[in-house]
Order: C-alpha cells, then structure tokens, then sequence
C-alpha cells in the first residue's frame, strides 16, 4: 500500500482504520503503562495484577476486533455462498426506489452482466431464506464478539486475578461471585433473535449494509454494557461507565468534529480546500482536468440523472475517481455491480465538493499548485488528527479516569483489585 493510499484510509474517519491506529499502535500501550503507574502510588503488588488485567483486557479485545469479527464474516460468506446464494447482493435493494432496486437491475443489466443478475434473480426467489441467512450473519459478527469480549474476557481476566490474589494473601478472599447467568441471557437472546420469524424487512437491510464503522459502535456499545455488568463492585462499574463513555465519545464522535474544525482552519488561515481525498489530491489527471474544464459531472442531482450518467459514463474522470473512493462498485467488465446499492447522496456530495475545489483552485491562479498545497494540507491535518484524537484518548481520558477513581474511592488503586488485597 503507497503512502497516500495510508493517508487515505487514515483520513477516513466512517472507517476503522483510523480506529485500528489509535486503538493497538496508541492507546492500549499507553493505558498500561499509566495504569502501572496510578496504582504502584499505593501498592506494586495491586499495580502489577492491575496491569496485567488491562494488557488481557485491550489487546484480548483488539485481538477479537481485528482477527475475530473478521473470521465471523468470513464463515458467514462462505455459509450463505454454500446455500446457492451471493453474500455481494445488498439488502437495500429490496427497498426499490425510481432507479435502483431488485426488479429494477435485473430488468436492466440482464443482457450486460449476466452472472450478477443470475445471483439477484436467486436471491429473490429465495427471499426469506436469504432474510434469515442475513439475520443470522449480522448476530454472528456482533452477537458474538460482544459476547467474548463483554462478558467473557472479563469474567476470565478476573478469575484468574482472584486466583493469583488467594496465593498472595490466603487470609484475604472477598472477591465477589460472578453472575453466571449474564452471558447466557445474552447468548440466547441473539438465538431467539436468529430464530424469528417474524423480522422487520425493512430494518433488517439496514443492520445487513452497515458499514465496519456502524458495527463498531455497536459492538463498543454492547462491550461497555458488558463490562458495567461484570465489574465486581458499585466503584469498578462506576468507572467502567466512566471509562467506556468517554471511549465511544472520543473514537466515534471527536474525530469527525477534529476534521471538521481542521478543515475549516485551513481554509479561513491559508485559503485551501481540503474537502476532496488525498487520493484524488494526488491524481495528476483529475488536477489536468480541472485546470482544462474537462471534469464532465452528472448534471441534475436526482437518483436517475446520477446513475444514469455512471452507467453512460464509466471511463469519465469524475466515475473513476468515485470508483476509486469505493462510492460505486464495477464488474471487471466495466458495467456497474447490479448486486451493489448505490448512495446516490454520496456521489452528490462528492459532485458538489470537486466543484467548490475546482472554484477555489482557479481563483489561486495555478490548479496544480494550488493541489500541491492543498494536498500537504489534506495531509498534515489526517495525521494532526489521528495525533490529537489519540492523545485525548491515551492520555487525557485515564488522567480523567483516575480523577474519577480518586474523588470516588478515595485511592489511587484499581476498584476492582483493591477489595480483595
């Protein structure tokens, strides 16, 4: 992978590579090392175990997050490709809109991509069974995980502290007894849920077409709930609660306003547009095009003008450029993926953000320096990002923590450690 190309998926804050970043190369080293620390103020024995629990605890999740959730979607493609039917169609294209749905592109690319219709026309004769092949795989990739690593992890994490605790202190056993039931509750509510048979259509397309981001918030929020209930005491789920918030905030929310105002400070301090992808920054064709008024873009912004013009005009610049940002999906024919939905919002956006770049880029004088500039930009403002975004989760969220854990307890040491030295 180029170097821009790394940019790029760390510029994109709808995706998990900028996640993957914070979370493993960042902040989990980060967050033990300051856990040692906070705790040894008081006890190196309670330091060490405490430390041990929170190495266990974030690289046992990121180890579910990167190899697990991926196994499971894995398992369930290959589970729903061995059933006769393509894991590649998109559910919402059960929903038909004016230009777009199952009916619609089998209709109009029966004669341009014939396999691809073949895998619609299946999965339409086999519409609940796909339904529930569907439900299914979105449990297994969330459900699951959850699972493992709310309410698995921890309880495992903590009986193995409980254990090295009775050799470190025979006379001192207060640990408190886990409900054993919580995980079961779950487990056979995500059964119950694959089980039905009397699922929302409607929803469902949207659970089965969320995006990895979507998935990842479902999952920390389902991890949060698990760790608030397998905490040992009042003070640990009081700081658990604490702690997983201000994760969600700082990995879902923050980075998207970051960008934001960065972009906006760019713009108002240097005068250059950063809205476009550094990818596309960097294409010398796309800067050529809009320096010789070559860019030919979809006229109207309605579903069919759009995708009537990406169909007619799969070679133009502005299509390939969308195809490259992964907003439109091809055949190795060149004939748009029938199987694929298409975000007729997200072409628009993009549409509307090469023409205020193109505006700006003539009213500097040189296209091509202007793009230079604005790249370096783009550039420096992805890293700052993911730079600003990791401190305030590495370093300002446990300081905050342990704030937390001082005005509650009254001590330095981790609560669920502490009852039990």
């Amino acid at each position: 992978m180029s170097l821009i190309n790394i940019i790029s998926a760390l510029g994109n804050n709808n995706s998990i590579y900028p996640l993957i970043v914070r979370d493993c190369g960042i902040e989990n080293l980060a967050k033990c090392y300051m856990t040692y620390k906070q705790n040894a103020k008081e006890s190196k024995i309670i330091a060490r175990e405490a430390t041990r629990e929170r190495i266990v605890d974030e690289y046992g999740t990121s180890a579910v997050w990167l190899g697990g959730i991926p196994l499971m979607q894995l398992v369930s493609d290959k589970f729903i490709e061995s059933r006769g039917l393509s894991s590649k169609v998109d559910m919402k294209l059960f929903k038909e809109t004016s230009s777009q749905g199952i009916d619609i592109n089998i209709q109009k690319f029966k004669n341009l991509a014939k396999d691809s219709v073949l895998d619609l026309q299946k999965v339409k004769k086999n519409k609940n069974l796909f339904q529930n092949l569907q439900v299914a795989k979105f449990f297994a990739t969330t459900a699951i995980p959850i699972a493992v690593m709310g309410f698995l992890l921890p309880k495992l994490n903590f009986l193995y502290t409980r254990k090295k605790m009775k050799k470190i202190n025979q006379n001192k056993n207060n640990f408190q007894v886990f409900k054993n039931n919580s995980l079961d509750k779950f487990m056979n509510f995500a059964k119950s849920k694959q089980s039905s048979k009397s699922v929302n259509f409607c929803g469902l397309e949207k659970l089965a077409n969320m995006s990895a981001l979507n998935k990842m918030v479902i999952l920390d929020t389902g991890l949060t709930v698990g760790r608030i209930k397998t905490a040992r005491n009042k003070n640990e789920k009081a700081e658990m609660a604490f702690k997983m918030t201000g994760m969600c905030l700082l990995n879902y929310v923050a980075p998207k306003q970051i960008e934001k105002l960065l972009n906006k400070f760019t713009k108002f301090i240097f005068g250059l547009n950063t809205s476009l992808d550094v990818k596309t920054l960097n294409d010398t064709s796309f800067i050529n095009a809009i320096k010789e008024n070559k860019i030919i873009m979809p006229k109207g912004l309605n579903e069919k003008e759009v995708l009537d013009f990406i169909d007619s005009s799969s070679n133009s610049i502005f299509v390939e450029q969308a195809k490259k940002l992964k907003l439109v999906s091809f055949l190795d024919n060149n004939i748009r993926d029938p199987r694929k939905f298409v975000d007729v919002k997200k072409i628009v956006s993009f549409k509307k953000a090469i023409e205020e770049f193109s505006l700006d880029a003539k009213k500097f004088g040189s296209v091509e320096d202007y793009a230079k500039k604005a790249l370096k930009a783009k550039s420096f403002n992805i890293v700052a990002n993911v730079a600003i975004s990791s401190f305030l989760l590495a370093v300002v969220l446990p300081k905050l923590q342990f704030v937390f854990r001082k005005l509650l307890t009254g001590s330095n040491l981790d609560p669920g450690i502490s009852d039990n030295k």
